[in-house]
C-alpha cells in the first residue's frame, strides 16, 4: 500500500508497479494523480490511523511505504507498528513531525539550532518574542509547506500572526523561534541497508521577500563553498543521529550564517516534497529513491551508492502576475525541452491569481537538470519565458 498518492507520489507508485508489485494506493480525495496507475485506489485522510489500518486488513496488505508527506509516511510507520512488520519503533515519525519534539531532542544533542519557545496563548507568544528579540518567526509545531508560518517584526502584529500559526497547528500549539540571517540549505539523504546514514545532495535556496517566508528556488549543487558544504554535511549526520532515524530517507533545512553556523530549521524522516526526492535526488546522486523505499517496505537488502555531485539540478517555482486567466499557452514546447525533467502548473484557466500565501499557493514549478548551476538557470528562466498568460 502507498499512502497518499497525490501528484508528488506518482513516481513512487509507477516504481512499485515496475518491480511486480500489486499496488493499493490512497489518497484524501477522489481522482488523486496516483490512482491512475494503481490496482486499488481508496479515499482516505492519512490523518485517520484507524481507516488507513482498516485498509490494510481489508486488503491483506503486505507492506506499506508512502514519501514526501509528513501525515502519510506516520500512517505508514504507525500500521508498521501496529501489525507487527519490521519496522524501527514510533521514536523517529514522532519526533521529526512535531517541531517542538524535534527541538528539545536536538536541545538535548547540542545541535546548533534557533533559540524557540512552545507557546499556547498570545501571553506566552508576547512573553517569547520580548525573550528571544525581534524578528522572530511564528509556525506551527506540526504542519508543513510553510502553512502558518510568518516572520514578525513588531510586536503589535504577534497576535495575528499567533492566531495564523493556530489554524494552521494540529495540536493548536506554535513555536516563536529567532529569525536567523543567512543561506537557507536543504540536505538529502537516506538510511542504506546496515541503518548508516549517506548524505545525497546539498541545496541553496532562494526565499521569497516578506512575513512568509515562501521558497522560490532550490538549487543543487549549494552555493557555498567546499569548506561550508562539509561542515553541513557533519552537521546533519549528528542531526540525524540525534533524532534517531534508523530507516527510509532523510530531508533537512538549515540556514548558514555570516559566521558559518549551521542552524537546523527541521529535519523529516521522509523525502523533500515536489518531487524532490523522486526525482532530483535520483538525478544528481544516481540512487532511485523510490526504488530504496519499496524494498524497505518488504525489509530488501538495497544498494546506496556513495554520492558525487556530478550533475547540478534545480527545482524552480513559477509565480505569475495577479489576475484572473483566460488562457495558458505554451506548457508542452516548455516542457519538451531535453533538460526539463518534469513540469507541472498548479493553476488553470479561469482561476484567480494572488501572490503566494504559502508554498501550495505557488502556480507551478519545474525541474531542471544540466552541467552547471548557470545553464539550469537559464533553462528555468526559458522556460518561464515560455508559458504565455493571457489575462481576461
Amino acid at each position: 500500500m502507498i499512502v497518499g498518492a497525490t501528484w508528488e507520489q506518482v513516481p513512487l507508485v509507477k516504481k512499485a508497479k515496475e518491480m511486480g508489485c500489486e499496488v493499493i494506493a490512497t489518497a484524501p480525495y477522489p481522482g488523486a494523480d496516483g490512482f491512475a496507475y494503481a490496482d486499488y485506489a481508496e479515499v482516505v485522510d492519512p490523518r485517520d490511523l484507524q481507516q488507513v489500518l482498516d485498509l490494510v486488513r481489508k486488503h491483506s496488505v503486505d507492506a506499506i511505504t508512502a514519501d514526501e508527506c509528513d501525515y502519510s509516511n506516520y500512517a505508514a510507520a504507525f500500521v508498521r507498528n501496529e501489525m507487527g512488520w519490521h519496522h524501527h519503533g514510533m521514536d523517529a515519525v514522532q519526533v521529526t513531525t512535531n517541531k517542538r519534539w524535534m527541538r528539545e531532542r536536538c536541545r538535548e544533542h547540542h545541535i546548533v539550532q534557533p533559540r524557540f519557545a512552545a507557546c499556547r496563548t498570545v501571553e506566552e507568544v508576547r512573553e517569547a518574542a520580548e525573550l528571544i528579540d525581534f524578528p522572530v518567526i511564528v509556525k506551527p509545531v506540526d504542519n508543513r509547506g510553510s502553512f502558518g508560518v510568518r516572520r514578525v517584526d513588531r510586536e503589535e502584529d504577534l497576535e495575528s500572526a499567533f492566531l495564523h500559526a493556530l489554524m494552521n497547528a494540529h495540536s493548536r500549539e506554535v513555536l516563536v523561534e529567532a529569525y536567523i540571517e543567512g543561506t537557507h540549505l536543504t540536505v538529502d539523504g537516506c538510511m542504506d541497508a546496515e541503518g548508516r546514514h549517506v548524505n545525497l545532495g546539498v541545496a541553496s535556496k532562494k526565499v521569497m521577500p516578506g512575513e512568509k517566508p515562501i521558497i522560490t528556488e532550490v538549487i543543487y549543487p549549494a552555493e557555498i563553498t567546499p569548506e561550508l558544504t562539509a561542515h553541513v554535511l557533519e552537521s546533519n549526520t549528528k542531526v540525524i543521529k540525534a533524532l534517531g532515524i534508523r530507516r527510509g530517507i532523510t530531508h533537512s533545512e538549515y540556514i548558514l550564517d555570516a559566521r558559518g553556523r549551521c542552524f537546523l530549521l527541521e529535519t523529516a524522516n521522509r523525502g523533500g516534497g515536489v518531487m524532490t526526492s523522486n526525482m532530483i535526488i535520483p538525478a544528481i546522486s544516481g540512487v532511485d529513491i523510490s526504488e530504496l523505499l519499496v524494498r524497505e517496505a518488504f525489509n530488501e537488502p538495497f544498494d546506496v551508492k556513495p554520492w558525487k555531485d556530478s550533475k547540478a539540478a534545480m527545482l524552480g517555482f513559477l509565480v505569475f502576475p495577479p489576475g484572473k486567466v483566460a488562457k495558458i499557452d505554451g506548457v508542452e514546447a516548455a516542457a519538451a525541452h531535453p533538460g526539463v525533467l518534469h513540469l507541472r502548473l498548479l493553476i488553470k484557466e479561469g482561476d484567480t491569481l494572488v501572490p503566494p500565501q504559502s508554498g501550495a499557493g505557488r502556480h507551478g514549478f519545474g525541474i531542471f537538470t544540466g552541467g552547471s548551476r548557470e545553464e539550469v538557470r537559464a533553462l528555468c528562466e526559458a522556460t518561464n519565458h515560455a508559458i504565455k498568460i493571457t489575462y481576461a
